[in-house]
């Protein structure tokens, strides 16, 4: 009895003492566990950068503005060889003082005018805080440096992209600190001297402007008219739509359906270029481009009303105008898809939209 007294006895002390040991193991295990979160949380706040401790605001300050009609030189380095893009403004036009032949597009220039008058930001990093090689500072990822009236000169430098907040690292000239602000800046500057050629536009034309358009393929063309001639009718009290005619020569056209007809027309009105691919074309151009045996050749004739007023009486007089213009259309691109085509009379060559051009092509089919 007592033998079983001290084995009943021996055997709760032994599972008590198993029960103590599983104790202490599973707390201790929990207590690694709550060790590796903490440690884990400590690592992901270290590999963040000082400056990007988040802000109890997202509201953005001013950083520095400036009268963007003031500004009258725009000099900054572009791509990766930091290539030196200048523009200069003088009788209210811009151009580049390199290379005068380049016609710059105003819409460009404008919008990075209003890029440069004010930079605003969402975080200030004090000086004492700055890390000209982390922040990409010393190795620049744009530099802009722009002249007002007055002669003063402002430089804006850009350091690197910090993609945690998608935010540059900016400094202007005369400010010792660095500021986080958005890609408007970069994205404004962000063109070489082809990105700020001027592209060209259409006439902008109606339904009932155009008499007549004529569509050349290969050894094939086409001939459109407006029988009803309503072009030429606009002083009348009622303008008459617009009857087209379809034919291999002016002489022996047939009616188009109304539908078809729109269809060609809208494609005539809506022709857009894209992209400039040269400014100053070559004959080499032409070759490479396609323009050798053009795929399409479209010639449109097509009216524009002129108001003037006469000294005598002060009474507004109405002179209907004839007008044309011939583009050809070259080779596709063979990334984009889109056809090369330039206006005859022009220096430079343009990508198109496929979708006008290959409604004009539907034509001969």
């Amino acid at each position: 009895m007592r033998k079983f007294e001290r084995s009943v006895s021996y055997s709760v002390k032994r599972g008590a003492i198993i029960f103590m040991k599983k104790k202490r193991w599973i707390k201790l295990v929990s207590m690694l566990v709550v060790l590796v979160v903490l440690v884990a949380g400590y690592v992901a706040l270290s590999l963040q950068p000082a400056d990007e401790e988040e802000s109890d605001s997202d509201e953005s300050f001013t950083v520095t503005k400036v009268d963007k009609d003031t500004i009258n030189k725009i000099v900054y380095t572009q791509g990766k060889k930091n290539e030196k893009i200048e523009l200069d403004l003088k009788k209210k036009t811009w151009y580049s003082p390199t290379d005068k032949d380049c016609l710059v597009n105003e819409y460009t220039v404008s919008a990075m005018l209003s890029a440069l008058s004010e930079i605003k930001s969402t975080r200030k990093i004090e000086s004492k805080d700055i890390d000209r090689e982390l922040f990409g500072l010393d190795n620049p990822s744009k530099v802009v440096t722009f002249t007002t009236e007055d002669g003063k000169e402002t430089t804006y430098t850009l350091g690197v992209l910090n993609e945690a907040v998608n935010k540059y690292y900016f400094q202007v000239s005369g400010d010792e600190n660095v500021y986080l602000i958005d890609s408007t800046m970069y994205n404004a500057c962000d063109y070489d001297l082809l990105g700020l050629a001027k592209v060209e536009e259409y006439p902008s034309l109606g339904n009932q402007d155009i008499y007549e358009f004529i569509l050349k393929k290969g050894n094939k063309t086409l001939y459109f008219e407006d029988k009803a001639d309503a072009a030429h009718k606009k002083n009348e009290t009622e303008i008459p739509d617009c009857e087209w005619l379809k034919g291999t020569s002016k002489t022996n056209g047939k009616a188009m359906n109304k539908d078809s007809a729109s269809d060609l027309v809208q494609a005539v009105i809506g022709l857009t270029n894209t992209e400039c691919v040269t400014y100053k074309k070559t004959a080499k151009d032409l070759k490479k481009y396609g323009f050798t045996n053009p795929t399409l050749t479209l010639t449109v004739n097509y009216t524009e009303q002129k108001t003037s007023d006469t000294d005598d009486d002060k009474k507004t007089t109405s002179e209907i105008k004839d007008c044309s213009f011939k583009v050809y259309f070259g080779n596709t691109d063979k990334d984009s898809g889109e056809y090369y085509v330039y206006m005859d009379g022009s220096d430079a060559i343009y990508t198109m939209n496929v979708s006008n051009v290959e409604t004009l092509l539907k034509a001969f089919k």
